[in-house]
């Protein structure tokens, strides 16, 4: 008999037992055409859960790998990017950037959970006029904020810097329609809205992220999405998926 265990938790989340149930299944190989097609179906259903028409990338990582993904295949040594940070996940925006040598300004709201408004924003990237990148979350976990992601989306629209959007807790259970709010990267993690097991992450590229990412000079390999781009293509991946995670979803 299974234990039943409550999860009082923002992530992990309860798993249902229809998906408990599909990891039970035997491993099927990720070279073969009955996995391709699954994964092709996966893909194309968290397109429709990101609002978007372009393809979306299934990465065999936590949602932290997912926010590495977005920093090393947009950026460069030096870059200037701001970061929001409005809690412990906003926070980490920072630290992924320390880590590979981007300059970074951070919005430090204090608390965390306070307002940061589409005006102050705007204030923020005049006084910047070569930033490259925006670092936004949907919904902190750590503080249960909402940000106006829609009301970003509009200003950093109007510049040359991406808005990329760490939608871990919120995509799927919360509208963040990736085309229609101009949101240029967005990216969620399996564990929390999905409510599947943790290991798996996604992300979006909008076709001006994609320009960005063309003259990225960080280094990657693992998370490298021109191999991803390349793969999707062909209906696979660059590296071994998580098999059963993905039979999940």
């Amino acid at each position: 008999m299974i234990k039943k265990y409550y999860l009082l938790s923002p992530g992990p989340t309860p798993v249902p037992e229809r998906a408990l149930s599909a990891a039970a299944e035997p491993i099927i190989h990720h070279r073969t055409p009955e996995f391709s097609a699954i994964f092709m179906e996966v893909t194309e259903g968290i397109k429709q859960v990101f609002g978007t028409k372009e393809d979306v990338y299934v990465l065999t990582s936590s949602g932290t790998g997912a926010m590495e993904t977005a920093v090393v295949n947009l950026l460069s040594p030096g870059d200037k990017v701001l970061t929001i940070n409005g809690g412990k996940f906003g926070e980490r925006w920072g630290n992924v950037c320390k880590a590979y040598g981007v300059n970074y300004k951070e919005i430090v709201l204090d608390p965390w959970g306070k307002d940061f408004s589409k005006d102050e924003l705007e204030a923020e990237l005049k006084a910047m006029p070569d930033c490259k990148a925006v670092f936004a979350t949907l919904s902190e976990t750590s503080s249960g904020a909402m940000f106006d992601i829609q009301g970003f989306g509009e200003v950093v629209a109007k510049t040359a810097a991406v808005l990329v959007v760490d939608g871990i807790s919120g995509a799927g259970v919360t509208p963040c329609p990736m085309d229609d709010w101009k949101i240029d990267v967005l990216l969620s993690g399996s564990q929390k809205s999905f409510m599947i097991p943790p290991g798996l992450a996604f992300i979006g590229l909008s076709p001006k992220a994609w320009a960005l990412a063309a003259n990225s000079k960080l280094p990657k390999f693992y998370f490298d999405l021109k191999k991803a781009q390349k793969n999707l293509a062909n209906k696979t991946t660059p590296w071994t998926p998580g098999v059963s995670l993905i039979i999940q979803q």
